[in-house]
């Protein structure tokens, strides 16, 4: 017997795959919860797909069979034709998505690593660009029929091909929070931005019950007297435990107000995206301590939060959206991969839906303490000795925030680079991260 259907060809495979995702065969616990599926039809299993079943399914068609009482087939009656389902069209621009799918494949393999991701954003819009999360699979493998042991491979794999890490891996920020504390410490008059912090590449805290019990905190190198546009070029880790802890006569945020403006800028919400799948962050506080960990919070906690490290978590999509707010001057958008449902296609399509820039929030944060991170950000590019110089060669004005995060494993670090570009007018946000590189080339990114 030989039946006719229709099989899903994607073009750009591995490149698209944790965005589209792919159809299966609808299985009996997707039964119980959908109607009008047979046990014989596909369904959305991931991305794109899983999201917008009900838009790209369309209807089937129905045919009775008309039998004699000996149940010989005498007819067919047609009940009700098929029609097609409507057609996505997305923010994603393919070449860009191409690229940077490439581009962080080189990436991870050139220093050694096995995982990463990335996303690009229009932060006046909250577009999304490109979204990628590597290692990728092959999502033509399930239109064509996947064997269960291939399946099972893919699924056992340790380095995890189906997770879409742009949208659910969780990561301390490191250096990549600092612009968030910078425009906290401003919004709350605890600084001047030029006022003058002495960065010898340590601080050293007293233990609160035995004075003569010193604790040290270090930076990377030392840098000297520095303002906080010059802090956030350098990412000194002195000048952020300062303005988040405080020392000596600078009072810092401490854990309360750390959280208050990572939470202004949605870290610990889902944005919304119209993927499923999607994790929301986590900010670390003296309360969660105490009822999870049943330990109390000390100052080198608030240090530890200062710099991106501890208990935090946050998606690299999640850092894409607050950095959008600093580039754009404080709206945050929801992220949105679908720029319009359409039936039909080319000169004919008829536009169904039209997804416009939807508003998540404002971010309570003062233009010109705003425009202080900035510059800051800015000098971290254009600065020889900023921490993201590397970037000085693009043709367009960048403003970029390195971040470098502690492991569980020795001498192995996670990496984040977080930029805006043009400067003046930001049309894009970029922001990737790449797990488990090893101390040395983790120094040099």
């Amino acid at each position: 017997k030989i039946e006719e259907n229709t099989t899903r060809s994607y073009v750009m495979g591995p490149v698209l795959s944790h965005v589209l995702g792919y159809n299966g065969r609808i299985n009996t616990s997707e039964l119980e919860v959908v109607s009008n599926y047979s046990s014989n039809d596909y369904i959305g299993k991931s991305g794109l797909e899983k999201f917008y079943e009900s838009q790209l399914r369309g209807t089937p068609g129905k045919t009775e069979v008309v039998k004699d009482a000996q149940g010989v087939k005498r007819g067919d009656n047609i009940l009700s034709t098929p029609k097609e389902g409507y057609n996505l069209v997305l923010n994603i621009d393919a070449d860009l998505q191409k690229k940077v799918y490439e581009s962080l494949e080189k990436s991870v393999k050139n220093i050694g690593a096995k995982k990463g991701a990335a996303v690009a954003m229009n932060p006046k819009t909250g577009a999304i660009l490109s979204l990628v999360s590597y290692p990728s699979y092959d999502d033509n493998i399930f239109s064509q029929g996947i064997s269960q042991k291939d399946y099972n491979d893919l699924q056992n794999d340790p380095y995890q091909p189906f997770f879409n890490r742009a949208i659910a891996a969780q990561y301390p920020t490191g250096s990549t929070i600092k612009p968030f504390l910078a425009a906290g410490a401003l919004q709350e008059k605890l600084i001047s931005p030029d006022k003058l912090i002495n960065d010898p590449g340590y601080i050293l805290v007293k233990n609160q019950y035995d004075p003569t019990i010193n604790y040290k905190f270090g930076g990377v190198v030392p840098h000297g007297l520095v303002d906080m546009r010059k802090a956030l070029a350098v990412s000194s880790n002195i000048y952020f435990y300062t303005i988040g802890g405080g020392y000596e006569d600078q009072r810092g945020l401490g854990p309360t107000r750390i959280k208050k403006y990572l939470d202004i800028m949605g870290s610990e919400k889902k944005t919304g995206i119209d993927l499923p799948g999607e994790f929301a962050g986590f900010v670390p506080s003296p309360e969660w301590k105490k009822q999870v960990k049943k330990e109390s919070w000390w100052d080198g906690d608030t240090y530890n939060l200062s710099i991106g490290q501890s208990d935090l978590q946050i998606t690299p999509l999640q850092v894409a959206v607050a950095y959008s707010a600093i580039a754009n001057g404080g709206t945050l958008y929801k992220p949105q991969i679908v720029k319009k449902v359409i039936e039909g296609s080319g000169s004919n399509a008829k536009t169904i839906e039209e997804f416009q820039p939807q508003l998540m929030g404002s971010i309570s944060i003062d233009q010109e303490n705003l425009q202080i991170v900035r510059e800051g950000m800015r000098d971290g590019v254009q600065k020889p000795y900023g921490s993201s110089y590397m970037l000085n060669s693009i043709p367009a004005a960048v403003a970029g925030k390195t971040g470098t995060v502690e492991t569980n494993k020795d001498g192995v670090f996670n990496t984040w680079s977080s930029n805006f570009a043009p400067y003046e007018d930001p049309e894009i946000v970029f922001v990737t991260t790449i797990e488990g590189v090893e101390g040395l080339r983790a120094a040099t990114l």
